[in-house]
């Protein structure tokens, strides 16, 4: 045997990915975040309800004016400096540049476009929803090479039902209540979901989990959002509806209700489409992550994979404090 060694075999380099978790979604090489769950130098907040609630500090906040109001109506908005920006109003921080733009979801939410040193593009869309409503500025969409996002539903529904279809099933579900003598318990996270919805039902007196109720006054005192009867609730009864949210625990109660689940989000498709429009090349999912939407959009050619620690992040769920 000589004295040569073997080559080395040449192992292709993976690219670093550009946003990481770090107790929030981190772009690498930055000091931004976003929907964090501790302060940070810049933290971009793409709604009110997706700033965890016990949180006090949060450094420079990057939001909507919107979000903000309805931060302080909920009593939760955090001390430190603010930066506020419109929708569709590029500007630059430090070399990034960033812009913030309708996600369709709540009122004042957005998402957030930005452009790196290296020409670069960044997705944060938090929870973006295609269903139309008067409530909130439509989706939009911008160019980037990189998507995050939350999706809950994706895995599960082709498509998002209708607002009219989602009537209907109330009404449906609440025959069988009555017809059983139980409480109906209707699992609803989007306060502009359950605006509409009940306006639709023209139910009386809404009786809401302490939560939404809080969200849904904060919601009333901006221009144009209907005002809407209602009251705060943990225990459901007999021929009543009970409104709580996607995440939280059951209320406790003698009777068993039916429950309903409202989606919120996009399906599917509609996940499938908002990565096409986007140009995307790479999908990070904070929620709704499964086998069956990386195969979906595998064909053209967009991978998908989960970000979040190692129990993936429900959008709004609950996690320690800072």
């Amino acid at each position: 045997m000589s004295g040569q060694t073997r080559p080395r075999k040449q192992t292709k380099k993976q690219p670093q990915p550009v946003v990481i978790w770090r107790q929030g979604i981190h772009l690498v090489g930055s000091a931004l975040w976003c929907d964090a769950l501790r302060a940070q130098e810049l933290c971009f907040v793409s709604s009110a309800l997706a700033l965890h609630k016990s949180r006090r500090r949060a450094g420079t906040l990057l939001t909507t004016l919107t979000t903000m109001s309805l931060l302080s109506a909920l009593q939760r908005a955090p001390s430190g400096a603010q930066l506020l920006s419109p929708l569709g109003r590029p500007f630059y921080w430090g070399s990034l540049r960033l812009e913030l733009f309708a996600n369709g979801d709540l009122p004042g939410s957005a998402s957030l476009w930005v452009k790196l040193p290296s020409e670069e593009r960044v997705v944060f869309a938090g929870q973006p929803s295609q269903t139309p409503s008067p409530l909130v500025e439509p989706m939009q969409l911008r160019p980037a090479e990189t998507l995050v996002m939350a999706a809950p539903f994706a895995s599960l529904l082709a498509n998002m039902p209708s607002l009219q279809a989602l009537a209907e099933q109330v009404m449906g579900e609440l025959a069988a209540a009555h017809g059983q003598g139980v409480p109906l318990l209707i699992r609803c996270s989007s306060v502009t979901k359950l605006a509409e919805l009940a306006q639709r039902l023209d139910q009386g007196r809404l009786k809401l989990a302490p939560e939404l109720h809080r969200a849904l006054v904060g919601c009333q005192t901006l221009p144009h959002f209907p005002t809407l009867v209602s009251g705060a609730s943990r225990t459901p009864r007999p021929g009543q509806v009970l409104w709580w949210p996607l995440e939280a625990a059951l209320p406790s109660s003698p009777w068993k209700p039916r429950e309903l689940v409202i989606p919120d989000g996009l399906g599917l498709a509609e996940l499938v489409a908002y990565a096409r429009g986007s140009g995307a090349q790479r999908v990070y999912l904070t929620a709704g992550y499964s086998e069956s939407v990386a195969h979906a959009l595998a064909p053209h050619r967009i991978s998908a994979a989960p970000l979040g620690p190692p129990e993936q992040l429900g959008l709004f769920g609950e996690a320690a404090p800072p």
